[in-house]
This record gives C-alpha cells, structure tokens and sequence, in this order.
C-alpha cells in the first residue's frame, strides 16, 4: 500500500501515523540500508529513498546502484565522493533532514554546514579529471578521498529537527514536537483519531462518524502544520489553519474577529488549544469553527494541585463506572483464524471490563478483560462493523 502511494506523501504520512499507533517500529531512511521503496526490516518497516520530497527517482537509482556495485558507504566524505555526479545540493539537503546520514555518527546540523563545499570541492575534482588539466605538482589529479571537518556546533532544537524532517518526509518519524503535552492534553474532547472513526454508505458513499457530529463543542492541544490568510469582501482578515495532534490533522476555520486575537503568534510549529465547533459537510473533510485559539504555555495553562486532585477523583470514578459496563461483540460470520486474532488483540488491552461474545444469538461469555480505550475499539473496528460493538 505505501509503495502504491510512495509519490503520494500526505496519505503516507496517515499510514506511518498507523503504523505508529500500532507500534510497529517506522525506520527512517537510511542511505545504507534504504531501497528506493519501502519494505520489512526485522519487525518494522524502513522507509524508501524514493519517499522524499523533492528527490528524484533516477537520482536515487544511481545511489542504489553505486551502493550495490562498489559496497556500502564509509561515511559522509565517502557518499559525497561516489555520489556528487548523481546528486545535486537539493537533494543532500534533504537527505540530511530525513536522517538518512544518521548512521555515520554527527548530528544533521554539522551535516548541514558543510555538505554543500563537500560537494562544490567533489565537482571542482571531477572537473579537472574530465578536463585532464594538470596540478601544480605537473599530473594529473588523481585525488580519491576528501577529508571533511565537521564543526563543534549543536544539534538542532528539536521543534526546528523535527520541523525539517517534516518537510521532507511528510511525516514525523524521530519523534514528535506534541509527545511532552500529552498529559496536557488528555483532558481535551477532540483528537484527530475521532476522524477516522466513520462508516460510509456503500451507495451514496455518504460518511457518518460516530464520535463526532455537526455543531458540538469540542476542545483540541496541537501544533500549527500550515495555515492560509484571506482577505474577506469587507477588507478583514480570516484565516484556515492545519492543527495538527499526534493522530493526524484537522482544518480549523478562524474568522476576522478570532483572526485578530490570534495573528501575533500565528506561524507554524506553534502549539495551541482552541475550542469550537465540528463542522461536517457533504463531500467535505470535517473541520472546526474556531471560537478560541491560544498559545499553550505549559507552566501558565497547568492546573492548580486542588483541580487536578479533582479530576483524579473523577477518572477514578470513571473508571469504576467502565468496569461496571461490559464489552459486547457480535462475532456472527468470524473465520475461526479471525477470532484467535480477535482474542490476541483483547489481550493487549487488559483491564477491567468484562467481554461478551453473541454468536448465532447465543451469549457467551470470554475469560478476557480488557480496557477499552479508543484505541482498543478503533481496533475492533479492523474485525467487526462499528454496529456489532457495544460497551454498555
């Protein structure tokens, strides 16, 4: 499927979101053990050359090749010299954002500052080889190695490491800029996992999500991925931003007068809350009618000892009140294969609910607890239509 869609970067990044909710391990590229295309390493899945932005393909064959005709690259030097009659500056960039240098050893900011006279001393090289001219030491250069100097600089803060792999991979794979505001953000109503949770009609193709609906109040911890400022007919300013979570990504809507709160710290990369409205239009992906948008300042938006003991007591209460209810599947037309995966995945997700399978009308209780998390039901959803699925 991601080899289908290699030249496709915004549905990879869904299927490497996926893969990371599943916990298969996503390796990034690497120029050593990267093919053009993805394939299974070992238990997971290392990203092809050919996925990234602004790289071509028959660059990247040359690469390959080289790789394969005369043995894996030493280091950094090493590539730059096999491979500056294959690869122009662009495409070194953006390897080194990807990480596909990682595994020599420096860190993608040194790699940064000293790729492009690597190169620029590689093609003075192989000019004078082409050309036969002659060195002041009277024959011709013969030169095979370069020695590069890296400086003693810092890596990246992570927010701009991250940012660059982004925008050449589509995705985050090292990490994630939101993984530190998770347990900010667990309190909030809406995440993009909930986007995904749909049937669709077979005949109108019509979408018909099950934790979301037009018009409710939701609240959303993000980071800005993009966003778009127009101009209204009256000479104000609106503006679409992509707030992205660590599920995926949703178009928020903000109008002239949450525009005008917002635009001091509107860039990308920003980490916000908002709240708002779900809108969900025919043929349209859902969005939100923002009705307030803020920077999120950790230490500034942490909640007082008191409120948190408060909503500690709640969860606990919440929790009490899902272990009462019971998880009830309807297996009817499971192949007997389907139904040991079924019990395989219940087991990931022990806990404290009681699990009741309905085959053929009749109950049956199984000796498998679980917690049934979102992720858990989106889970079952792989195996049953959301219709069989009931926690009640």
């Amino acid at each position: 499927v991601l080899n289908d869609r290699i030249d496709k970067i915004e549905e990879i990044s869904k299927y490497v979101m996926y893969m990371k909710e599943k916990e298969i391990p996503v390796l990034p590229p690497d120029v050593n053990r990267s093919r053009a295309i993805f394939y299974v390493e070992g238990d997971g899945i290392r990203i092809g050359l050919g996925a990234l932005r602004g790289v071509g393909q028959e660059a990247i064959a040359a690469v390959i090749k080289e790789r394969e005709k005369n043995g894996a690259f030493v280091d950094f030097a090493d590539f730059i010299l096999r491979c500056a009659k294959h690869v122009n500056k662009r495409i070194v960039e953006s390897l080194i954002y990807a990480g596909a240098f990682d595994c020599f050893g420096y860190h993608r900011a040194q790699y940064a500052a000293v790729y492009e006279e690597a190169l620029s001393r590689v093609n003075a090289i192989d000019k004078q080889k082409a050309g036969a001219q002659i060195s002041l030491f009277g024959s011709v250069l013969e030169e095979q190695k370069i020695e590069i100097a890296f400086p003693d600089i810092p890596e990246y803060d992570i927010m701009e490491k991250l940012s660059k792999e982004k925008s050449v991979l589509g995705v985050y794979v090292s990490g994630h800029p939101l993984e530190k505001y998770t347990q900010h953000f667990k309190e909030m109503t809406f995440n993009c996992l909930m986007l995904s949770d749909f049937t669709e009609d077979e005949e109108t193709g019509e979408k018909v999500y099950h934790e979301i609906e037009n018009e409710k109040e939701v609240t959303m911890g993000g980071i800005i991925a993009d966003y778009k400022k127009l101009q209204t007919r009256s000479g104000s300013f609106m503006a679409f931003v992509t707030v992205e979570d660590m599920y995926g990504s949703v178009e928020c809507v903000c109008f002239p007068k949450i525009y005008e709160r917002m635009r001091n710290f509107l860039e990308k990369d920003k980490v916000v809350t908002l709240s708002g409205k779900i809108s969900i239009v025919d043929e349209k992906a859902p969005s939100i009618i923002v009705d307030k948008i803020e920077e999120y300042d950790p230490e500034k938006n942490a909640a007082p000892k008191a409120v948190e003991a408060e909503r500690e007591v709640y969860r606990a209460q919440t929790a009490q009140a899902e272990s009462d209810k019971r998880l009830w599947l309807k297996v009817d037309g499971l192949e007997e294969a389907d139904l040991d995966e079924l019990l395989e995945v219940l087991a990931l997700y022990e806990g404290e609910t009681s699990v009741v399978f309905v085959m053929g009308g009749k109950k049956m209780s199984c000796s498998q607890k679980v917690n049934p998390n979102k992720a858990l039901m989106a889970e079952l959803t792989s195996f049953l239509p959301p219709s069989c699925i009931k926690l009640v």
